[in-house]
């Protein structure tokens, strides 16, 4: 839960990315601030919708066709735990990797939370009065600006332009988008691209109040005029002051830009594909073929397996051979072999004779056992709680050689069986004696 949490999470960051690319590289430049807005605040949205989306984010499943024939299991041992899972050494990188990310979040929340009383407090000392449909509170600020459906000016402000651009933030409702942005911001706070995308949302919502406030009658000197002495009341940080300068520079700049032509909408019909090749490059690279399932035909059955936990022990078929949605990764993904779940401390036995060429423990697969029958076909047994074999053992069809358990990547007692047949791993079942 922890790890498929953490994937979704670093995805979201990604798919992020994959919607602000095309808007700072195409779209930022058009004066279609509407439709930019919606973009903005679609790409939120999707970036955390995409990553539940099967098609660009499940695993990978794992082939052994490039594998020595006597390591088929080795191989995807390690690269499923590359990918999906962590080695018992790394549980304290791990545990504080959880731990800042939640003081981060406390952080951000910690500041939000102590910006509000101080509004409050503004609010509880100024005049309000009603302008249209735009409640207006004259205080002690030395800033305008809008809080929900609240426009706040400094008490010696009297300037027309100036409460109609804040007044159309409220009347726009930014308010709702700067609610959506800034719990994003929370959860992603690690993520630099956030900080970009937060401003990039905001220039829109200038540069709709500023269109709005031409439109209700002012006039474009008088309010240029008024935009220029917001760059003196901010003058004093300069941190603040440049990114307010180079603000109002751009909201100068498309007041007096001519609009682009309708036929500029097309522009974003040719971010699509690009959102769509970004989507894919940030999607987990498939390095390894899909294992395809491969078709038992009764009449092939070169090998007749027993079973490997005996009928009186009552167990029961849980997981067949088939994609699946891992019960502990949370993702779907091919499962290998079938799962028979009973009691711990079970014994486990060998379905065929052959030789033990791996008796190990690793990782994911907790204890495993692989046996080799012949030439052509192979048999593993993972979770194990103990074995009682060793590598280089011969043992005879029906021989104890380990005990049920729920060691490595596992979420109960069980016994994860798998059937190989030249390298490939297929449905076992048909090589089974019936089970009920």
């Amino acid at each position: 839960m922890i790890l498929s949490t953490g994937l979704y999470l670093i995805k979201s960051c990604l798919y992020v990315l994959a919607f602000y690319i095309p808007f700072i590289l195409i779209l930022r430049h058009n004066t279609f601030f509407t439709l930019n807005r919606i973009y903005l605040l679609a790409g939120l949205i999707f970036s955390f919708v995409f990553p539940l989306y099967r098609g660009f984010t499940a695993l990978p499943a794992y082939t052994r066709q490039d594998l020595p024939f006597m390591e088929p299991l080795v191989a995807q041992t390690e690269t499923v735990i590359s990918l999906a899972s962590e080695p018992t050494n790394s549980f304290n990188i791990v545990a504080l990797l959880i731990i800042l990310y939640f003081l981060g979040i406390a952080f951000r929340l910690i500041v939000l939370t102590f910006s509000i009383p101080s509004i409050l407090k503004l609010k509880s000392h100024g005049d309000i009065f009603t302008h249209g449909s735009v409640k207006v509170v004259k205080t002690n600020t030395t800033v305008p600006f809008s809080f929900f459906n609240y426009v706040f000016l400094p008490k010696n402000l009297d300037d027309p332009g100036i409460l109609e651009h804040e007044g159309a933030h409220v009347r726009q409702y930014h308010w709702i988008d700067l609610l959506l942005v800034e719990s994003v911001s929370i959860i992603l706070w690690f993520n630099p691209a956030m900080i970009f995308y937060k401003r990039a949302l905001k220039q829109q919502h200038e540069y709709l109040a500023d269109r709005s406030a031409i439109k209700s009658g002012i006039d474009m000197g008088d309010y240029l005029m008024s935009i220029r002495r917001q760059i003196e009341l901010v003058t004093p940080s300069p941190l603040i002051s440049e990114f307010h300068f180079l603000s109002i520079k751009n909201r100068i700049y498309m007041l007096t830009k001519h609009r682009n032509p309708v036929y500029w909408l097309a522009t974003y019909t040719m971010v699509l594909p690009l959102i769509i090749c970004l989507l894919m490059a940030f999607s987990p690279k498939k390095h390894f073929p899909i294992l395809k399932q491969i078709e038992v035909d009764s009449a092939q059955g070169e090998i007749s397996l027993g079973l490997p936990i005996d009928k009186k022990n009552n167990f029961q078929l849980e997981s067949s051979y088939g994609e699946r949605l891992h019960p502990v990764l949370g993702v779907m993904r091919l499962h290998t072999g079938i799962d028979l779940v009973t009691e711990e401390g079970v014994s486990v036995f060998s379905t065929e004779e052959g030789v033990v060429v791996k008796a190990e423990l690793a990782h994911s697969w907790g204890n495993i056992i692989i046996v080799q029958h012949d030439d052509t076909y192979a048999t593993s047994y993972s979770h194990l709680k103990a074995m009682s074999v060793k590598t280089g053992d011969k043992v005879r069809k029906g021989q104890v050689i380990g005990l049920v358990g729920h060691t490595g990547l596992s979420s109960k007692d069980h016994l994860h069986f798998e059937l190989h047949k030249n390298g490939e791993a297929i449905d076992p079942i048909g090589y089974l004696p019936p089970m009920k």
